[in-house]
């Protein structure tokens, strides 16, 4: 099962924590680039566990920033 990133809602969360794509793929404990590639829709898909460590470092559920793949 993977999970489909609400594009808008992780940059307007990621800004509203006044985080860059690189310190919120860090704080993530994300490669450097990763939200890069979400936000610029790169990254169509993504891990369950990785999706759970996004939401972690945005204070949020996984659900408020990703869409079950079986959903779309």
């Amino acid at each position: 099962m993977y999970l489909i990133p609400k594009v808008a809602e992780i940059r307007e969360r990621r800004l509203a924590a006044n985080l860059s794509q690189h310190g919120l793929s860090l704080k993530a404990g994300l490669g450097g680039q990763a939200i890069n590639r979400i936000e610029r829709g790169e990254t169509v898909t993504v891990h369950p566990l990785r999706a759970r460590e996004i939401a972690k470092a945005l204070d949020c559920g996984v659900e408020d920033i990703f869409t079950d793949a079986k959903e779309a």
